[in-house]
């Protein structure tokens, strides 16, 4: 099967949008403080697909197929842990619970959908007869996303647990065509090496010949910045809450997903986002996504815009952005340094701000900005920076002169004046702080007193060696 090109554009929420809800708000203040700006860019990360997204590129995927090939169609699904098999007695698929299954009811009404405007080319769920009449020898397992990969090759080996179809399988006369619009790269591998079957090379079958995917997106796990930015870091940390249960922190299979469906939530994405229990309230609970949100994504006005009147509805990080402009650092990685976020971040707060008439087309404060700076000056919201001063520990002669004592080494009081001094230095590292910690200094230990030049071995001294008895 041929690859898809990459042209579906996911939503994103804003800066703007994140302020506005109050659902975000609640959910931001079981942060800390220090975290909750990163938990911000968190959700600005997020990509979110459409039912209509999701159709339109499953249709794309599926019209792409050879026309002269019949396929069988089955949505992957997880199969209860009694049900190790796929088929009946007589070769059926087993019926579907009652109940609703999330991602699959999206993807088996699709299936439906598709079947029934070419049933020719195309089988919905057939049994094992069914494939047999139609010698089909095209199976393609559609799936939304897929994170660790354990459902794909589960449903797989259950299909395989019938003695017809696993003959198949071996004999080379059946090829999967895994689909799913977003998958980490990791999984062909773990995929392929769960299923049944040997891939050894001289097997004239092998099980990764008879297998390939095709999504969307493709990316890598441990390439974390290509999803979160920069300060992949500072969202990991974020994610790890002691209120979210440590399997479920970065989402099942550590995979850290950021793309969101809007007919079902991934469990791969972090568990802060969708985790629902008594010490945690998620934004998605039930792994389902709120009518508040699909409001929210759906509103582009409420999106885009702020309110220039007034401070009330202007985020926090605005105001910061606007002080930190103020001050002259206008660059966007320079705003992500000092605000403790990613650089995308702080490129989107720089064109909320420019849009909303707070800066002007080359960054400067405009009056509305200044205005609003006025507004809120009486609230110190910058980062704190440490100003204290940092003496290299190379620099120092001896823990008892110069360094800070440990407990029941030294009292406060019995400290050299220099340590006082360098304690209580405020501000930039200056050579007067450097030159007063050095007169002021008590006697540095032997092994750093003043020793004679030293002597180049080329060189020959007439009064013989240093020190030595015969000079």
């Amino acid at each position: 099967m041929n690859s898809v090109s990459n042209s579906i554009q996911a939503k994103r929420l804003s800066v703007s949008g994140i302020a506005s809800s109050s659902h975000i708000t609640a959910w931001l203040a079981q942060f800390p403080a220090d975290k909750q700006i990163t938990a911000k860019m968190m959700l600005h990360s997020l990509q979110f697909v459409s039912r209509d997204m999701y159709s339109d590129w499953f249709f794309k995927v599926i019209n792409a197929l050879p026309v002269n090939d019949v396929f069988a169609l089955y949505s992957v699904r997880k199969l209860d842990s009694n049900k190790v098999i796929l088929w009946d007695a007589q070769g059926n698929v087993i019926p579907r619970p009652g109940v609703s299954q999330g991602s699959e009811d999206l993807v088996y009404s699709l299936i439906s959908n598709k079947v029934r405007a070419s049933p020719t080319k195309f089988l919905d769920h057939p049994s094992i007869n069914d494939l047999r009449e139609k010698k089909v020898h095209n199976i393609v397992l559609v799936d939304d996303s897929i994170g660790s990969g354990d459902r794909v090759s589960d449903f797989i080996n259950a299909m395989l647990r019938h003695a017809t179809f696993l003959s198949w399988w071996s004999l080379g006369l059946i090829k999967f065509h895994v689909v799913s619009f977003a998958r980490p790269r990791e999984t062909d591998a773990r995929i392929i090496a769960k299923i049944r079957g040997s891939d050894n090379s001289k097997r004239k079958f092998r099980k990764s010949a008879k297998i390939c995917f095709v999504s969307e997106k493709v990316y890598g796990i441990d390439w974390l910045e290509s999803r979160w930015g920069r300060n992949f870091k500072d969202v990991l940390e974020c994610c790890d809450q002691p209120e979210i249960p440590a399997l479920l922190s970065r989402g099942w299979g550590e995979v850290m997903a950021n793309i969101v469906f809007y007919h079902s939530v991934p469990d791969n994405l972090p568990g802060v986002i969708w985790v629902q229990s008594e010490k945690w309230n998620g934004l998605f609970p039930e792994r389902a996504l709120p009518a508040w949100l699909h409001t929210l994504l759906d509103d582009k006005n409420s999106l885009e815009q702020l309110d220039s009147q007034g401070g009330a509805s202007v985020p926090v990080e605005i105001i910061q952005l606007l002080r930190l402009v103020k001050r002259g650092v206008r660059s966007a990685m320079s705003i992500a340094l000092r605000l403790n976020c990613d650089n995308k971040f702080a490129e989107a707060l720089l064109d909320k701000a420019k849009t909303a008439g707070f800066l002007s087309e080359n960054y400067h404060l405009t009056k509305v900005g200044l205005d609003l700076l006025k507004q809120n000056n009486a609230v110190d919201i910058m980062p704190k920076w440490d100003h204290t001063l940092y003496i290299p520990q190379s620099w120092c002669a001896g823990q008892a002169t110069i360094q800070p004592p440990t407990s029941g080494e030294l009292a406060p009081s019995d400290w050299a004046d220099s340590v006082k001094d360098a304690l209580l230095a405020d501000g930039e590292v200056g050579q007067a702080s450097l030159e007063k910690s050095d007169a002021k200094a008590a006697s540095p230990p032997f092994s750093v007193m003043s020793q004679l030049p030293a002597v180049t071995g080329v060189s020959h001294d007439t009064n013989g060696p240093q020190d030595s008895k015969e000079r």
